[in-house]
């Protein structure tokens, strides 16, 4: 994401309240390097919207009108399906750890809660730039005091091994996995082996559960 620092982050929003969607754009355009190019009211316009609109970023709300039997999870599926390296952005007023953790599970990169926007989104956006995931501090405490991470969840650092440790430690810090070959000499291959096996030992599935592993035990 290098060159995209060096040029306006591209970013597409979508909601189904107009007044929510002027207040996306107020907030994201404070930053002089964050440009809008598009907004979509609903499933049907997003998706029309992403065939013609490129982008760097999609910032969703969950709920937005669909068709029948469709719901939020299928929305973020099928976009995950059709724009596999499209960083997602989720935003939404639900309250459910279960959700959360079926959100997280489909690979996007943010979740937020509308309630905390304004404060959370810049920071969302930033991360984002630099590869990493951004999970909202609420919505980490609710996965935390519902299991769904923390160590009620998650098994001991001790059954890492030194190098599994400090793949852990330099991804948390925001560091990809080409970047901790280069910096610890060792093949991406080996890096990418080394992520995949502490992951599993820690029960984390994804690298937004790795993210908030990271912040709750002093890794990042």
């Amino acid at each position: 994401m290098k060159a995209a620092s060096e040029k306006p982050l591209r970013i597409v929003l979508a909601d189904d309240h107009p007044i929510f969607l002027i207040g996306l754009r107020a907030v994201l355009e404070r930053d002089a390097q964050v440009s809008i190019v598009g907004e979509a009211s609903s499933p049907q316009a997003l998706t029309e919207l992403l065939q013609h609109c490129t982008c760097d970023v999609l910032v969703t709300d969950f709920m937005m009108p669909a068709e029948p039997q469709a719901d939020g999870l299928r929305l973020i599926e099928q976009l995950r399906r059709h724009y596999p390296s499209l960083p997602i952005v989720v935003v939404t007023m639900l309250n459910n750890a279960g959700l959360f953790h079926s959100i997280l599970e489909l690979g996007v990169m943010g979740l937020l809660s509308k309630a905390s926007l304004a404060d959370e989104l810049p920071e969302a956006i930033r991360q984002v730039r630099l590869q990493r995931c951004y999970v909202a501090h609420t919505i980490r405490q609710a996965l935390s005091f519902a299991g769904e991470v923390g160590p009620d969840r998650l098994q001991s650092q001790e059954q890492l091994s030194p190098r599994e440790l400090e793949v852990i430690r330099l991804l948390a810090a925001g560091l990809t996995v080409g970047e901790i070959a280069a910096n610890l000499n060792r093949s991406k291959q080996t890096v990418s082996t080394q992520k995949v096996s502490a992951m599993r030992k820690l029960g984390l599935s994804n690298d937004a559960a790795l993210f908030i592993y990271g912040q709750e035990h002093g890794l990042a």
